[in-house]
């Protein structure tokens, strides 16, 4: 007996349902026999002529309908008082332990079932899907970029807490995207014809392609990341914690490794090294700090995967530094990037090559198509490929027969005016915005003395002293104490770095990404209303200044705040975390795109150095006189050939061109369809060198 005891209560504990259910089925069989026996053996009237199996029969039609009874009792008034109340109690009884436990325990495992499905607690039979393991800001602009995707996209995160306000966060995103584009276009059929509108309406509105499943559970587990099938992922994204989650009690910055990241790296690769696991995926992982980035190359060292997968740090703090760097010193870059770097309009993309010149193989693809703009050779795990600038993937492919009106153009200076940034307020990519501007500098002057950018850093006094008063970076002219409390006063020494200075000037106000969230961008938007209300004030009382040589750059991590940031006139709005989960996905999707974003965002520190990335430059310094009205093909050409053929080491393809008003146009689809007319105040969209020329 104890041994039964002790077997019984293991069952117990290991497989309650089970247990239930055998109980239930014994009661049931139990009671069903002692009432068929009590039933044959009473031999009453109307049971005179059944026996035991006939009496079981009628025993379980009675639980199962009451009406039954009339099979046993054909006459009540006749019948026998105990036949009457064995039946009834067989019946009163039955129902309740049989009927309603059977119910009941059934209705138990729907419920189970139901509930397992939405927590996603099953098996996924899936292929070709992208895997989100972790969850940060980032997050739901990967699966909100997948909207502009050609295909269908399945997204599975597998994430340790707050699944249902994940869900509910990323159907409001997807949501006013698809209202917000869609409106787009309903604006711009309104215009049209009937039969026309509703033809541009059907192939232009988007719809929702991305199926998204949210997990609540282990990131480490095995079981379950086989259970939502990465071995069968196109690509497994590993998301750090946001920088918020990493601030102490007393309110210090924590950045001291994401062991949590490196070991869902570790359990990953290991499942996908496995010999059933698909080939050719991506792991992309990413990197806040010096740590995670050490220990994640000794992973890789020491993995031999093979073909089996690519594993791709992406160091986010970099990134954005880099990012932020650039476009403060070109502010138009916001709008180039926004569309250049997601899967909405014009992108970029890769396709294989055979070939080592690149120069020769431009020149060749130019001549025989006019949906794509090829602009680098790249190389990757040994393999060349082109990146291209293209509507889409099947752009790429499409030759065609093109006629051509020609377009003439004479190349003026390519050399870059100096710049000016004033920095105000601070986040954890500081460090980074002033190496890539040393790095900028390095690349801009060669063997001259005078600095093409110079910087004013406008902080609280507990960040600049921190930054020990920016003494090492000598292109820093002055820092200047802001108090929030006390703006007024500071803002006063900002008229004369606006209104006494022949550069152009941009304001670049940083948000503070270490807040918690209910602060989120709080102090980015205070000092963004003194700031333009700084600015108009001075503006009326100095009515000649060229307001355009005043741009304000302002960082969010919110893309809720998006709206106010807009509400100024003039202000661009830089989000972070789009720019980033965008890459993300580009690089998940597009394994060799990871170099040419590396290329793209980075300034050689060698002084004198170039390095390629798009660029603006004023129509009337980049050419000699303003070309002619053209298709965006002639000039993508003309351009191409002019500089091709120049002194300068690599060619510029023209990309777009953005209008004094800041209208910004980047080319995408037929490029013979697209008519282009420049004036000598607006700027063009170049890619090429960013550098002074060689000697």
């Amino acid at each position: 007996m104890r041994k039964f005891r002790g077997w019984l209560s293991v069952q117990v504990a290991r497989h309650p349902n089970r247990v239930v259910l055998v109980l239930i089925i014994l009661f049931n069989v139990l009671f069903i026999t002692v009432s068929a026996a009590v039933i044959s053996s009473l031999s009453l009237s109307g049971t005179e002529k059944m026996n035991f199996f006939h009496a079981a029969y009628y025993t379980v039609t009675m639980i199962l309908d009451a009406g039954c009874i009339e099979a046993v009792i054909t006459d009540i008034g006749t019948a026998g008082v105990a036949l009457t109340l064995t039946c009834l109690a067989v019946i009163i009884i039955g129902m309740i332990t049989f009927t309603g436990a059977v119910i009941g325990y059934l209705t138990n495992i729907l419920n189970d079932f139901i509930e397992n499905a939405s927590a996603g607690n099953t098996r996924l039979y899936l292929s070709n899907h992208t895997v989100i393991l972790n969850w940060n800001a980032k997050a739901p602009e990967i699966v909100n970029d997948l909207l502009y995707s050609d295909n269908k996209e399945t997204v599975v995160a597998l994430v340790q807490s707050g699944r249902d306000d994940i869900k509910k966060e990323i159907e409001e995103r997807l949501y006013l995207t698809i209202e917000k584009e869609n409106a787009q276009v309903r604006k711009k059929a309104d215009t049209m014809p009937f039969f026309a509108r509703r033809r541009y309406l059907k192939n232009n509105k988007l719809g929702n392609n991305v199926s998204f499943i949210v997990i609540e559970g282990n990131i480490f587990s095995q079981k379950q990341l086989k259970d939502i099938r990465i071995d069968a992922a196109k690509s497994v994204i590993i998301l750090s914690n946001d920088p918020a989650d990493c601030v102490a009690e007393d309110g210090s910055y924590e950045d001291e490794g994401n062991g949590q990241a490196v070991k869902a790296l570790m359990q990953t690769a290991d499942i996908m090294a496995a010999g059933k696991a698909a080939h050719h995926q991506n792991i992309i992982i990413e990197i806040t700090d010096v740590w995670t980035y050490d220990i994640v190359q000794r992973i890789i060292r020491g993995k031999d995967l093979g073909d089996k997968c690519n594993i791709v740090m992406f160091n986010v703090e970099k990134f954005l530094g880099q990012l932020l760097a650039q476009i403060s010193i070109t502010p138009e870059l916001v709008a180039v990037y926004g569309d250049l770097f997601s899967n909405k309009g014009a992108a970029f993309y890769t396709a294989p090559v055979q070939t080592d010149d690149a120069i020769g193989y431009m020149r060749d693809y130019l001549s025989a198509h006019k949906n794509a703009i090829p602009l680098a050779l790249l190389t990757c795990n040994g393999e060349s490929c082109f990146c291209f600038a293209a509507e889409n993937q099947k752009s790429i492919s499409k030759k065609q027969k093109i006629k051509s009106a020609g377009c003439s153009v004479k190349l003026g200076d390519t050399q870059s005016e100096c710049k000016r940034v004033i920095m105000v307020g601070h986040n954890s990519k500081v460090e980074e915005i002033m190496r890539s501007y040393e790095a900028y500098i390095s690349s801009q002057i060669g063997g001259k003395q005078l600095s093409p950018l110079k910087v004013t850093v406008m902080d609280a006094a507990e960040h600049i002293k921190r930054m020990n008063d920016y003494r090492r970076y000598s292109f820093v002219e002055e820092t200047i104490e802001l108090d929030i409390y006390q703006i007024d006063k500071t803002l006063e020494k900002m008229s004369r770095l606006l209104f006494n200075t022949p550069e152009e000037t941009c304001i670049l106000i940083l948000s503070d990404d270490t807040q918690l969230d209910e602060n989120a961008d709080a102090s980015a938007l205070t000092y963004l209303a003194y700031i333009q209300d700084f600015i108009k004030q001075t503006l009326r009382d100095n009515p000649g200044y060229d307001k355009n040589r005043v741009k304000t750059l302002v960082e969010i991590t919110d893309p809720g705040h998006y709206d106010i940031v807009k509400g100024y006139d003039g202000v661009d709005a830089l989000i972070g975390n789009r720019f980033t989960g965008n890459i993300i996905t580009q690089i998940g999707e597009k394994e060799a795109i990871y170099e040419f974003y590396k290329e793209v965002l980075r300034y050689s520190d060698t002084p004198g150095a170039q390095s390629k990335k798009p660029q603006l430059r004023k129509v009337s310094s980049f050419f000699s006189q303003v070309p002619s009205p053209c298709t965006a093909y002639d000039l993508v050409r003309a351009v191409f050939e002019a500089s091709a053929s120049s002194a300068e080491a690599y060619p510029a393809l023209v990309l777009g061109y953005v209008k004094a008003d800041r209208e910004t146009v980047i080319f995408s689809g037929d490029l013979s369809k697209i008519n282009v007319s420049l004036k000598a105040e607006d700027k063009v969209i170049i890619y090429t060198h960013c550098g002074c020329q060689r000697d």
